[in-house]
């Protein structure tokens, strides 16, 4: 009898634990939904006080978990300082005083509170403020504040049309009316308004992907057609005007890939040649105030072009990545961004008659923007944009294509900063890159991740600053293959040991941070994209172990490659005049077989990957008319030909999606992009009285 009341006893204590258990994991399963409606209320819909009274909510609610609320914190303290409150600061800090355990939310927290303290110390006036003028799914930072500080140019990407935001009522208006993107693919990019703020110089993209600089007033009139791009010219890039409103410094990109910097008469649209400067990445040239010098960035850091004499002089030694701002209204001083001190911060530089007057000063700490000018008033505008990459782990139906068990988040961590997942060979681990915050631009950490336990592991790049964006498994399963930025030396491709983090190159070529790239299930052979000059490029095999290569197939338009699971075949993505064709062929060259034909509408973001029984090719389309990232649909097509099957992997903006060698789960890494605009004000050091 008693030991049938023992028995019972047990029983039922072991039922009230699984039912307080299991009443644990409800309420925080429901804190973790309403975190992930927080997210998107912040970064979809732009709405942060939406958010942040989302956040308010989570961090309150029975039953939540500690790393649940801790990230809801830390995000609400992010939406705080967007908005330029006091009140982020009181969040970090109740990140950091009671979340302490939770490592990797309490170190952002940390560098968050130390980036705040330093931006205050930097600019010696409490009276610096920043503050966001305008977010939604209308803000576009392709253009640029006027000079009055009335409206900021954009291009409105419903139809690609030029237009004005009203900075005082917030309203748009269209400059042009061309109809909707998807009837017509030309579109505005680059716009500049005139020194007088009356008119606006901006590019004007056709169907063909050619582009003419254009002029237009604001006053209703039609545009003029300035200077059309010209024979030999790829496609022209940014614009700036003179003081004087006689001139445009406008960036030619030639058909051999080297940039011509070209000084275009307003009057009549002659050109002149004011710098060729190679293959160099775009300098993005400014005029000085007084209309006698331009500054812009070279590989060796800023320089002055003085235009009477045409002489250049260095003015900032800087190796890193930086990139011009600014004049300040006075002339007096430059503004650039640097990552000099290890992160991408905002820098004056005084400037006197040429030349740098003493060593830069730190203005900003952590900036992420791209400038939008300064006004008359002293205002520098800038456009942050906020990525938001995840990774989510789902299951489908090999046979049918369908989804058996829906997507979930790969970690519970962090939200918002990982992606480029990948299985090992033997789909024991997933990895994946991770970036440090949202606002760092570039990944820092490899994710190992056990399939079975779900224990991860941040695995640093020993040497390594940054990383790119891709990762593949060498086919041991020991190490895995990635785009890594060593300080002063550039990016390399990196097999980085899975245990120790130490890091070999492949190879010697730079594929830069975004390399298209594959490896043969062997492990022997890397095949990958080389762009010898703007009109070709070439789907290179390299063997490891010798360094020979050789040209599988040289095509213009060539984008991406993926290698057969049994190395036989690759099957490689290009784009022919706006259409991206899909083709197999052998892995040793041969003929191409075409296997379907996409609209691309010149995004960026498509990919293609084998299924491990090498039956299907997966690849990404996007809607005509859209971004690059939205309206992102997943597709398979049989390898030997046929009609492409729809894939609903039930997760917004997939851009990257790699199948587990069992065939049914996937990883899909997703992208979505938030864009606001901001103004920096009461930075400028105080004008000298003269006595």
């Amino acid at each position: 009898m008693k030991l049938i009341k023992f028995v019972l006893l047990t029983g039922l204590l072991c039922a009230a634990l699984s039912a307080g258990y299991l009443a644990s994991q409800a309420k925080d399963t429901k804190a973790e939904v309403a975190l992930q409606a927080a997210i998107k209320t912040e970064t979809v819909d732009g709405d942060l006080r939406g958010a942040i009274e989302q956040y308010n909510k989570i961090a309150a609610l029975p039953g939540a978990g500690r790393a649940t609320i801790a990230t809801a914190l830390l995000r609400m303290g992010q939406c705080h300082e967007k908005l330029g409150d006091t009140e982020a600061r009181k969040a970090y800090e109740r990140v950091v005083r009671e979340y302490g355990d939770q490592a990797a939310v309490a170190a952002e927290a940390r560098s968050k509170l130390a980036a705040l303290a330093g931006a205050g110390s930097a600019s010696g006036s409490s009276a610096m403020a920043a503050r966001r003028v305008w977010a939604g799914p209308k803000a576009d930072g392709g253009g640029a504040v006027s000079p009055d500080g009335r409206f900021l140019s954009f291009t409105d990407w419903e139809t690609g049309d030029l237009a004005i935001h009203d900075l005082a009522t917030g309203q748009n208006r269209r400059l042009t009316e061309k109809g909707r993107l998807a009837g017509s693919e030309d579109f505005a990019l680059s716009s500049v308004p005139s020194p007088d703020s009356k008119s606006i110089a901006y590019i004007w993209y056709d169907s063909n992907g050619s582009g003419d600089i254009r002029i237009i007033g604001l006053d209703g009139s039609k545009p003029r057609v300035l200077r059309a791009a010209g024979t030999g010219v790829d496609e022209i890039e940014r614009l700036a005007w003179s003081p004087d409103g006689e001139q445009l410094l406008a960036e030619f990109m030639m058909i051999d890939g080297t940039i011509d910097m070209m000084l275009v008469a307003v009057a009549d649209g002659s050109a002149k040649l004011l710098r060729s400067i190679g293959t160099d990445a775009l300098p993005g040239g400014a005029f000085s105030p007084d209309g006698r010098y331009i500054a812009w960035a070279v590989k060796d850091g800023l320089s002055l072009v003085e235009l009477q004499t045409g002489k250049e002089y260095p003015l900032v030694p800087d190796l890193g990545q930086h990139a011009i701002q600014g004049w300040t209204p006075d002339g007096k001083r430059l503004l650039f961004s640097s990552d000099r001190s290890g992160s991408n911060d905002m820098w004056l530089i005084a400037v006197d008659d040429g030349k740098a007057v003493g060593e830069p000063e730190l203005v900003k700490k952590g900036y992420s923007g791209d400038t939008l000018g300064f006004t008359r008033a002293g205002a520098f505008y800038y456009e942050v944009r906020t990525p938001t990459r995840d990774v989510y782990i789902a299951e489908l139906d090999p046979a049918r294509g369908s989804l058996v068990i829906p997507p979930q988040p790969v970690s519970r961590r962090l939200f918002g900063v990982s992606g480029n997942p990948d299985w090992s060979p033997d789909g024991r681990f997933l990895a994946y890159l991770r970036n440090p915050t949202q606002d760092n631009k570039f990944p820092s950490f490899i994710v190992i991740r056990s399939t079975s336990t779900g224990e991860e592991r941040d695995l640093r790049v020993v040497g390594m600053t940054s990383l790119g964006y891709a990762l593949r498994w060498t086919s041991d399963g020991k190490a895995v293959v990635v785009p890594a930025l060593e300080l002063g030396k550039g990016w390399s491709m990196m097999r980085v040991d899975a245990q120790t983090g130490q890091a070999t190159p492949v190879m010697p070529r730079s594929l830069g941070p975004f390399p298209r790239f594959d490896l043969s299930p062997d492990g022997k052979t890397i095949f990958y994209k080389h762009t010898p000059d703007a009109q070709q490029a070439q789907l290179l095999a390299r063997d490891l172990q010798s360094g020979r290569e050789i040209e599988i197939i040289r095509k213009p338009g060539l984008m991406y490659v993926s290698v057969s699971p049994d190395g036989q075949r690759v099957v490689i993505g290009a784009e022919e005049n706006g259409v991206t064709v899909l083709s197999v062929m052998p892995a040793a060259g041969g003929e191409a077989r075409e296997l379907v034909k996409t609209r691309t509408d010149g995004t960026n973001y498509r990919f293609c990957s084998w299924t491990p029984d090498g039956r299907y090719v997966i690849f990404a389309t996007t809607s005509k008319g859209s971004t690059p990232i939205e309206n992102v649909q997943l597709w398979r097509v049989a390898a030997e030909g046929g009609e492409p099957q729809r894939l609903d992997v039930g997760v917004d903006s997939p851009y990257y999606l790699r199948v587990h060698p069992d065939g049914r789960r996937v990883a899909i890494g997703t992208w979505t992009v938030t864009t606001e605009i901001w103004v920096m004000e009461n930075f400028l050091p105080p004008a000298k009285v003269a006595k």
